[in-house]
């Protein structure tokens, strides 16, 4: 990771899902603000995967804004899930692209959260420690999110009080079940990024989670169809 990377963020906060804590708010009110002063493939790209999944990954404040969160959500993905990257390139400029989560408004994002039954985000946080906590507006996919982590060996914490990533305009939340915000310290990205096997287990452990979920609603649906059914 980057030696300015820690001190940029700790300077202007971490990323949330609600409201804006970095220092002065964001530069850009919305994604057509952002690309209207910015030029994609030079300044930032994005990748785009409909995969006709019932889950949509994202990483919005990917590449230099906030490291290591596109190549987590990539795995969280891997080639079976929905899949949205926002990476910015602009070096140490780049937490100037950083749009909030409840403005991010990429309409190829929003496409990919409103076909998807769960969304899931991977943020990063400025608070000290080695730690992940799981928010977002699905409880209960968060709930299961935080014990498969946990599980796994990782400090999970849920809900969240400070970035509890609830807002319904968050991208991941648009989702018809509503999402999973992981805001993850800046401690446990390096550990991530460093080490393939606790990588692995991670990314394995959320994927788990995801899949347990899915497959709880599934499931919930046939009952009630079959219940309708008999009467």
């Amino acid at each position: 990771m980057k030696k300015f990377f820690p001190l940029l963020l700790l300077l202007l906060s971490a990323c949330s899902g609600d409201a804006a804590l970095r220092r002065g708010g964001d530069v850009y009110p919305g994604f057509a603000a952002l690309t209207a002063a910015n030029t994609e493939g030079l300044d930032y790209s994005r990748e785009v995967y409909n995969r006709g999944s019932a889950v949509s990954v994202f990483a919005i404040h990917g590449g230099d804004i906030e490291e290591t969160t596109s190549r987590l959500a990539r795995r969280v993905a891997s080639g079976d899930l929905n899949l949205y990257l926002f990476n910015g390139w602009q070096g140490r400029k780049s937490g100037r692209l950083h749009v909030t989560a409840a403005r991010f408004d990429d309409p190829d994002a929003v496409r990919l959260a409103t076909s998807a039954v769960l969304g899931v985000s991977l943020h990063a946080q400025a608070d000290r420690g080695s730690w992940v906590c799981v928010g977002g507006g699905n409880k209960s996919a968060a709930a299961l999110v935080a014990k498969r982590l946990e599980d796994a060996g990782f400090s999970a914490i849920t809900p969240c009080e400070r970035l509890p990533g609830t807002s319904p305009k968050n991208i991941v939340n648009r989702a018809s079940a509503g999402g999973v915000q992981l805001e993850i310290t800046l401690r446990l990205l390096s550990r991530l990024e460093k080490n393939e096997e606790e990588l692995s287990k991670f990314t394995g452990a959320v994927r788990q989670a995801v899949f347990e979920y899915i497959s709880s609603v599934g499931m919930a649906a046939k009952q009630a169809e079959s219940r309708n059914s008999e009467e």
